[in-house]
C-alpha cells in the first residue's frame, strides 16, 4: 500500500489537518506519513562533516526540536486514532534539510502515492513561495487543504482547465479517484473563443471523454472568460453554482493558473470557497 505524505509545518498546532488527512486516506486506501522538516537557521552549515565550533551549537538546538515535534506527532496520532478505529496506519517522520527537496526525493522513490500540504489561512497557495516551489519540484500530485476545513467525502469535483493536450490522460487519473466517492466531475473549460462552446456539442466532446476514461459521471460545461472580468471570480461563481467540494487543476498548465490565481484575487477565492485543491503533474503518452 502506498503512502498519503502530508507535510507537517507545525505538529503541535495542526490537528485539524492531520485529521483531514487521516480521513480522506482511509477513503482512498493509503497509508498516512506525516512528515515534519526542520531547517536549521545556518543549514548546511551543520551538516555531517563540519567541523565548525557552530554546527555542536546547531546540532543541541536541532535535537531539542526534534524531540519536541515527536511529542506533539505522538499526542495528535494518539489522539486522532481515539477518534476513528478504522483509520488506516498513521506514522511521522522528522527530517533535516529544505522541505520541497525533501518532498521531491520521497515522491522520486515511487513509494508515496500523493503529498498534502497545508495551506495557509488568508491567502491562496499561489501567492505563498514555499507551497509554489513545491509543487513546481515534486513529480506527484499535491493536494492543498485550506487550513480549518473538516473532511467531508466528495461528490461534486470541478476539473478547471483552458484545454490541454494533457487533459485526457489526467482525467483518467481524476475519474479513478472520483470512482471511490461516486463522485461526479464537471470538466470547466474556460475559453476566450465564442465557437468553443458549439464545438464541444457538435463533435460530441463530453462523450469522447466518458468514452476514453470509462466514467459515465463526467459532464463538461463551457465557461466563457469575459474580458475585464476576474477569471477567478468567474470560476467562484461557477463552483458555488455546482456544489462543488474539490477544485482540480494540470500543474503543466501554467498560463492558466497564473491568470486564474495572481494578487488580491486569489486571497478573495481562497478565503469564499475554502476548497480543497488538488494539482495533477501532466501524464504523457510514451
Amino acid at each position: 500500500m502506498k503512502d498519503l505524505l502530508v507535510y507537517v509545518a507545525s505538529p503541535a498546532k495542526s490537528h485539524l489537518f492531520m485529521t483531514y488527512a487521516a480521513h480522506i486516506a482511509r477513503d482512498m486506501n493509503l497509508n498516512v506519513n506525516y512528515l515534519h522538516v526542520h531547517t536549521p537557521a545556518d543549514y548546511p552549515l551543520g551538516m555531517p562533516g563540519t567541523l565548525r565550533a557552530a554546527a555542536a551549537v546547531n546540532q543541541q538546538e536541532t535535537e531539542r526540536e526534534v524531540e519536541n515535534n515527536k511529542h506533539h506527532f505522538d499526542l495528535q496520532i494518539t489522539k486522532i486514532n481515539a477518534s476513528d478505529p478504522d483509520l488506516p496506519l498513521l506514522d511521522y517522520k522528522i527530517e533535516i534539510g529544505y522541505t520541497a527537496d525533501i518532498l521531491q526525493e520521497y515522491c522520486s522513490c515511487k513509494m508515496v502515492d500523493t503529498v498534502m500540504l497545508n495551506g495557509p489561512k488568508e491567502h491562496s497557495i499561489f501567492d505563498d513561495s514555499s507551497s509554489v516551489n513545491i509543487i513546481k519540484k515534486i513529480e506527484c500530485p499535491v493536494w492543498v487543504v485550506p487550513e480549518g476545513i473538516a473532511y467531508r467525502p466528495f461528490s461534486e469535483i470541478l476539473y478547471a482547465t483552458d484545454y490541454h493536450k494533457e487533459d485526457i490522460p489526467n482525467l483518467k487519473m481524476l475519474a479513478g479517484f472520483a470512482s471511490k466517492f461516486t463522485a461526479s466531475i464537471t470538466a470547466v473549460h474556460v475559453s476566450e473563443s465564442d465557437d468553443f462552446e458549439a464545438k464541444v456539442e457538435g463533435e460530441g466532446f463530453a462523450e469522447m471523454i466518458k468514452k476514453e476514461t470509462g466514467y459515465e459521471m463526467i459532464s463538461v460545461k463551457v465557461l466563457p472568460e469575459k474580458k475585464g472580468e476576474p477569471l477567478v471570480d468567474e470560476l467562484h461563481n461557477f463552483a458555488l453554482m455546482m456544489n462543488a467540494d474539490l477544485i482540480v487543476l494540470l500543474r503543466e498548465n501554467r498560463g492558466f493558473i497564473d491568470r486564474l490565481f495572481h494578487g488580491s484575487r486569489s486571497e478573495k477565492i481562497a478565503r469564499k470557497t475554502q476548497l480543497p485543491v488538488l494539482i495533477y503533474n501532466e501524464k504523457r503518452d510514451k
